[in-house]
């Protein structure tokens, strides 16, 4: 580890050494730049001045030439003094290389004296071109002006003074010469050329003292500098990182040479290793044998020896097929064992074989490969364990499954066809015994059936444990996951034990800690099963005081969202030595407990086993005397989705669509065989105002919906003939009838109650039918219900025998028929506000548009137009969307995805839509009537 650490840090000084390098030359570079760019200005500089001291004005070309060198020698300067100034911002590479203060400062004096002299030397550039061009006017005014003048003493003056400029002492000039105005110009010039003349040697004074040779010359110093600095920082560089390359190779020979030793030292403990191995393998338990690479057998240990009767020179040089005896039997693994040692990997796997003397044993069988340091197979390592005991005991423990098995399956098949047995003879009890209750006026009489009631719902109570508790022990109990509001478990609970309590003097506390709007996902009935169970043996085992019942929002232990439930009584308490057997099946807080408050002794075992079904947990704490507290806790997962919860899941709520919460005059059809529990059947839904007939087997059914329509059907599932699941296959795909069925069955295991499902069947009833259950099950598909009682009568019907399209009359539509208009005052409230005047063209709109597409859906299906069905369709989906009418909106989806897939749809189907759209126009036509009339009363009063 040492020197492996060693070893990277010298990697990473040789790598940031190999950086600085890098950055040493990039800064040479740059150097190298700079010093090259500062000679080519000097140059430049030296030479535009002695250029200008030899200038020719008559060359325009020269002149160019030399202002431009001047200007770029100064543009040129700025940028090299710009460059090292601004790269302390611009390039941070720049900056970190070469840019230090000595350097800016160097660079900004020559700039200045570059400024300078530039200046300077363009001043006297252009003095001297003026100088030129003066001096040959003078010369220009001096011929003309000769010329012009008589006097010969005139021409002399003009020429000495033109020479010298001055006349000669006391001389003059005429007053003709004098006022000549091209003698006046030459004396002016004159004057401008002598003033040229005296700037002319001021610049080239100035041009003399000028230190910008000096200040170029220390600059260029200054690089060079700069540069034998760099080169010898190479230097030193490359050969820190020579020497760090030669100590890394020199550890790395070293690293080397230790390994090299330590394999040797490692081969040779790995020797010793070995002869101690083969002690041990030699007296090992186990039956070891060695094959070489090419699975021919070289060594066995005494043990295989014992276990088989072979010696050494009786297998050696046998193949491993041939010592395990696969090629005496035909054993399913020979294939994989194969695989294995061609691939030189491990395998397991059991198989029999036969000892020297015939005898038959079994053993566990390992093949492991053993690798040289290349990776090369070295040889076979394979052990043989004895199994043959283990195997026997095995044979006896799957015989005693076996008979286990048998013996559940029988006590399964007793209790299915017990409670099947008991359900039925209870179904005609307990549904007799709720029809004469409600009939009888004699408050003696009423007393002696409830009596019979009670007596029968607890032997009903009783079974239902027993079936429970039958499922959980063969794991055939299962969960239906539902979304529910907690308030749908707590007030059936609330509703049942708020009188018990009252009855027994007791108080019921409920604490729901729980919002009512929180929407949770599990099994509702189960759960309620558990506070049922729990809370009756409350009320049975607490004479005095109260019962309460706490729920609240907790976590599990994994963090999972959760609702805790306490039942708490002041009942008789559990003593302590029972409570750790209190969820035992048949287990009792005392023994007397059974005789004096009677019970099977499987609630809590049940409560306890549905509990770790939900993956929940439950305690409890007691004290003799004073009471227990049955502490629950259940996962249960919290949706936001309220499309997810069923129709019998939602809480009250006054907002709720004011949908008919009961009906009534619906024609039922009951197949039972069983003539008690039919007439108990007929007898509930003639109560609830019902017309009921009676089939004496699923055939018999079947030929009465062919004959007559039902809006309900009932089906029980065992009856001769046709059985209720082959009725209910064939009413769905033989009839294609969509009408409600309930199967109505004593079978109460799930299986059973799925194969109902899956034939069709809408909803499983339980025997023995209870009034309750029934009417909440009539509740629970009301809707569907509805759409069959009106899909019956003439204006809705959905019917196979319907040849042609038809649009029916207001007067065929039935009263039951024009109640389902979806048509309703308050959604169009709700778009149009109160205004009477915008709700009367919303309406005529709605009649308007909808009468046009029932002419055009039809004309579009004689034509077979699919396109045009599909166009009406999406239409009308659109506008049943804005009036809120779901069943338009369901029948015209239907038909749109049909007309998508280029299908023409059901004859039936496009009738019930014209049907449907025919009651809602007939309803926007009363209220359209109803605004109208208000609207006519509103002008009349209000003139």
């Amino acid at each position: 580890m040492k020197n492996q650490l060693l070893r990277y840090s010298l990697i990473t000084i040789i790598t940031c050494t190999l950086v600085i390098i890098s950055l040493i030359i990039t800064r040479n570079h740059l150097v190298e730049q700079y010093q090259r760019a500062y000679l080519t200005l000097s140059h430049n500089i030296i030479q535009s001045r002695e250029n200008i001291y030899h200038f020719n004005h008559q060359d325009n070309k020269t002149y160019d030439e030399y202002a431009s060198l001047l200007v770029d020698s100064e543009l040129q300067a700025s940028f090299l003094y710009n460059r090292l100034k601004d790269s302390r911002t611009s390039s941070w590479l720049e900056f970190f290389l070469i840019s230090d203060n000595q350097a800016i400062l160097v660079s900004q004096n020559t700039y200045s004296n570059i400024v300078a002299i530039v200046t300077d030397l363009e001043s006297l550039l252009r003095l001297k071109v003026s100088k030129e061009y003066t001096t040959h006017t003078i010369f220009l005014l001096e011929k003309q002006l000769i010329n012009n003048v008589q006097n010969v003493e005139d021409k002399y003056l003009i020429s000495q003074l033109t020479l010298h400029g001055t006349l000669p002492k006391e001389k003059t000039l005429s007053d003709t010469t004098l006022n000549d105005s091209d003698f006046t110009s030459l004396s002016n010039y004159i004057k401008l050329r002598e003033r040229i003349d005296s700037e002319q040697k001021e610049k080239e004074q100035s041009i003399f003292n000028n230190t910008v040779k000096q200040t170029l010359t220390k600059q260029n110093a200054y690089w060079i500098t700069q540069s034998e600095a760099i080169k010898t920082q190479l230097f030193i560089t490359t050969l820190f990182l020579l020497c760090c390359i030669a100590l890394y190779f020199y550890i790395r020979l070293r690293d080397k040479f230790i390994q090299t030793l330590t394999i040797k030292r490692e081969l040779i403990r790995s020797e010793k290793e070995k002869t101690k191995l083969a002690l041990v393998a030699e007296h090992a338990h186990n039956a070891i044998f060695i094959l070489d690479k090419q699975s021919k057998l070289t060594w066995i240990n005494q043990s295989y020896s014992v276990l088989s009767g072979n010696t050494l020179e009786d297998i050696k040089g046998k193949d491993l097929p041939s010592v395990l005896q696969l090629d005496k039997i035909q054993h399913a693994n020979i294939f994989t064992l194969l695989q294995s040692l061609k691939a030189g990997t491990s395998v397991s796997f059991e198989l029999t074989n036969n000892h020297k003397d015939g005898t038959l044993y079994w053993i566990d069988v390992s093949v492991t490969p053993i690798f040289k340091p290349n990776g090369n197979i070295m040889h076979y390592v394979v052990v043989e364990r004895d199994i043959t005991k283990k195997k026997e005991l095995e044979d006896k423990l799957i015989k005693a499954a076996d008979k286990a098995d048998v013996s559940n399956k029988a006590k399964s098949t007793f209790l299915a066809t017990m409670s099947h047995e008991l359900r039925t003879p209870l179904n005609g009890i307990l549904g007799m015994a709720q029809i004469i209750e409600s009939n009888i006026k004699d408050e003696e009489q009423h007393k002696q059936i409830k009596v019979l009631l009670e007596s029968g719902d607890h032997l009903l109570s009783l079974l239902n444990d027993i079936l429970d508790f039958s499922k959980i022990e063969q794991n055939k109990l299962e969960l239906n996951h539902a979304s529910f509001y907690f308030n749908d478990v707590i007030d059936p609970i609330a509703n049942t034990y708020q009188s018990i309590c009252e009855d027994k003097g007791l108080q019921f506390i409920i604490d729901n800690n729980i919002n009512e709007k929180t929407i949770f996902i599990g099994d509702k009935p189960r759960i309620r099963q558990i506070i049922f169970n729990l809370i009756s043996n409350a009320v049975k085992f607490t004479h005095k005081g109260s019962i309460t019942l706490n729920f609240s929002h907790t976590l599990t232990a994994k963090g999972e969202q959760a609702v805790q439930i306490k039942v708490q009584d002041t009942g008789i308490g559990i003593r302590k030595k029972r409570l750790k057997h209190i969820f035992e099946p048949f287990i009792q807080a005392e023994t007397s407990t059974t005789r004096q408050y009677g019970g099977t002794g499987l609630g809590l075992a049940i409560v306890k086993q549905l509990t770790d079904t939900m993956k929940g947990y439950i305690s409890v704490n007691s004290s003799e005397g004073k009471g227990t507290c049955f502490t629950l806790v259940l996962p249960l997962e919290i949706t936001k989705s309220k499309q997810l919860i069923d129709s019998d899941a939602l809480p009250s709520d006054k907002n709720k669509p004011t949908e008919p919460t009961s009906i009534t005059n619906l024609s039922i059809l009951i197949a039972e065989d069983n003539k008690i529990n039919a007439l108990v059947a007929q007898m509930f839904c003639q109560r609830l105002g019902h017309k009921a007939i009676i089939a004496e087997n699923g055939k018999v059914a079947i030929e009465k919906l062919k004959e007559t329509h039902f809006d309900l059907i009932i089906m029980d599932n065992h009856m001769p003939v046709m059985d209720g699941i082959l009725a209910t296959k064939a009413i769905r795909e033989e009839l294609k009838l969509s009408t409600v069925i309930f199967a109505c069955t004593a079978d109460v295991f799930q299986e059973a109650h799925d194969n109902f499902l899956k034939a069709g069947a809408n909803y499983v009833l339980t025997k023995p039918l209870q009034e309750n259950g029934f009417i909440d099950a009539i509740k629970q598909h009301q809707d569907a219900i509805i759409q069959q009682k009106r899909t019956s009568c003439p204006t809705q019907e959905k019917n196979s025998n319907i040849i042609e399209l038809k649009r029916p009359s207001k007067y065929q539509l039935s009263d039951d028929a024009l109640t389902e208009a979806e048509i309703k005052l308050t959604s169009i409230q709700d778009i149009c506000g109160t205004d009477s005047e915008v709700i009367c063209v919303f309406l005529q709109s709605f009649i308007d548009t909808s009468e046009e597409n029932i002419t055009e859906i039809i004309t579009a299906f004689e034509r077979k137009d699919i396109k045009s069905i599909r166009f009406n369709a999406h239409s009308i989906k659109g506008m049943a969307s804005n009036f809120n009418a779901p069943r338009l909106i369901k029948i015209a989806t239907s038909i749109e995805l049909h007309a998508k897939e280029q299908t023409m749809p059901m004859l039936e189907d496009v009738q019930q839509l014209i049907n449907l759209l025919e009651v809602n126009i007939q309803q926007a036509s009363r209220l359209l009537e109803k605004y109208e009339t208000q609207q006519i009363s509103s002008q009349k009063g209000n003139p």
